[in-house]
């Protein structure tokens, strides 16, 4: 399978790039003819585009409150998410849920890639390593009717879509730098350099962010410095690759209780939960991510191609204090490692986009997923297999899609996508020392799951019926849900 995807990337890359701009139409002024004026003017972007099957919100024109520090700033203005987060100030885990589901149930993407590590728990999506300067909008899919994303995506998707590329007049570049202030000693400062010679562009953004917090034992660092380099084709299209680089510092919020002597009244109160640490412990965590992603868009005769590829890797680690012997306390504290695991996923997407006929625009594509895991010294392994990378899920899926414009107001977009997923689950138990499945003497199982999944939705607009029902619709959609990915999995 890896040499089939390299092999259609290697070919996809050499045909368009030598493709002439042949049977392309040519770009036009947009004009408009009103009881015999002629206007010219490009239509105004609209802040956020409400419609039955997405939402889509334009992030330059989109306004809101205050700066705007990453891309859950403007996801959580949305009643179609359900923000979670014990704070907003800094985004560690997964905070939100969409239309009820938690995050391994609905996908967050970047370009149409599938963004998600391979942790077991709540930590699928780092939305910090989303570089906000770069995002031009942001498509929100209610419900699994679409067939161009996994089957995990049951609540639906949200697809960042990332700026494409322009050309520069003069090679002088555009320089951004915006800072702001606000309470807990919150502090963002970002610098966005976008800049270009002839059909060559660079872009580099840098963020420095810092936060106090308002819960006990609750300060926070960010550093995140993201680059681009790519080419205008000369059909217009473009290849650009996307290099980012984070850390990210902040710690884990303490108890709090009124009842006991080291009560804190400068801070909020904290009782003691699930996973509660002692003030005392401070507990602190590292994120260090780094990942690359390629983006190609290439018009030919046959179809709008876009090819996108990524590499993702994250390394994840804790600290705390503690005793040194919890039965004997009197033997003191000391500072130890509470989590050490390392994440890495790599995969791609080509897609193609027909124009057939006037009525029909067929989408067809493949996508893959690769997802690792490295547990440093986790007591689920054993000793000697801690340290390396296992692999958890390997998927990929073919699919199509036809958008089909039966009448002016009647819009039907049935699709299929055949999905095939290996989910690697763990045989070997450290602790008993025994085999899960005895008959199976493997530390891990690979399982196979696939399926044809049909996807449909319709709309019809009713604007012509009356005046009270413009801008009104109604959309009914039949999909089969299917996903192997369970909590447990990943």
């Amino acid at each position: 399978m890896k040499k089939v995807f390299k092999m259609m990337v290697l070919i996809t890359l050499v045909s368009f790039l030598v493709l002439p701009r042949v049977g392309l139409a040519e770009e036009t002024e947009d004009v408009t003819e009103i009881e015999g004026i002629t206007v010219t003017a490009p239509k105004e972007k609209e802040k956020v585009v409400l419609k039955p099957s997405s939402i889509i919100i334009n992030v330059e024109e989109f306004k809101m409150p205050g700066t705007s520090q990453n891309v859950m700033d403007v996801l959580k203005t949305r009643a179609i998410i359900d923000f979670r987060g014990g704070s907003d100030l800094f985004v560690d885990r997964d905070p939100i849920y969409m239309r009820g589901f938690y995050g391994k149930r609905f996908i967050v993407a970047l370009d149409g890639l599938s963004i998600q590590t391979t942790h077991h728990g709540s930590d699928d999506v780092d939305y910090n390593q989303i570089s906000f300067p770069q995002i031009e909008s942001i498509e929100i899919i209610p419900g699994p009717h679409s067939p161009l994303y996994p089957g995990k995506s049951i609540g639906g998707v949200i697809n960042v879509k990332t700026k494409g590329l322009k050309r520069h007049e003069t090679m002088k570049p555009d320089l951004k730098v915006t800072t702001s202030y606000k309470s807990y000693n919150t502090q963002n400062h970002s610098m966005d350099i976008n800049g270009g010679i002839g059909s060559f562009v660079y872009g580099l953004w840098y963020q420095k962010y810092h936060t106090d917090g308002y819960l006990r034992n609750r300060e926070a660092d960010l550093d995140i410095v993201t680059g681009r380099f790519g080419y205008i084709l000369p059909s217009d299209g473009y290849i650009y690759l996307t290099a980012s680089y984070s850390d990210s510092d902040y710690e884990e919020y303490v108890i709090n209780d009124p009842a006991r002597s080291d009560y804190d009244p400068g801070y909020p109160d904290t009782p003691k939960v699930w996973r509660s640490y002692e003030p005392w412990q401070k507990p602190s965590m590292n994120k260090k991510d780094d990942s690359y992603r390629l983006a190609y868009k290439q018009p030919t005769p046959i179809g709008l191609w876009t090819l996108g590829a990524y590499y993702h890797h994250q390394h994840h680690t804790g600290k705390k204090w503690d005793y040194i012997d919890k039965k004997d306390k009197a033997k003191g504290i000391e500072r130890i490692s509470s989590r050490d695991e390392k994440w890495r996923e790599w995969g791609g997407r080509l897609q193609d986009e027909i124009q057939l006929f006037e009525d029909h625009l067929i989408t067809v594509g493949f996508d893959m997923d690769n997802l690792y895991r490295n547990l440093m010294h986790s007591a689920w392994d054993r000793p000697e297999s801690r340290g390396k990378y296992q692999k958890i899920i390997g998927m990929y899926g073919i699919y199509i899609q036809d958008k089909w414009n039966i009448l002016p107001r009647l819009t039907m977009t049935p699709g299929l996508r055949y999905e095939n997923a290996d989910v690697y689950f763990r045989n070997w138990s450290e602790r008993s020392q025994t085999y899960k499945n005895p008959l199976i003497q493997e530390d891990f199982i690979k399982k196979n799951h696939n399926q044809v999944v049909p996807k449909f939705f319709t709309t019809y607009e009713l604007d012509d019926l009356s005046d009270v029902l413009r801008d009104t619709s109604i959309s009914a959609g039949v999909s089969k849900i299917w996903t192997p990915i369970s909590y447990c999995i990943i």
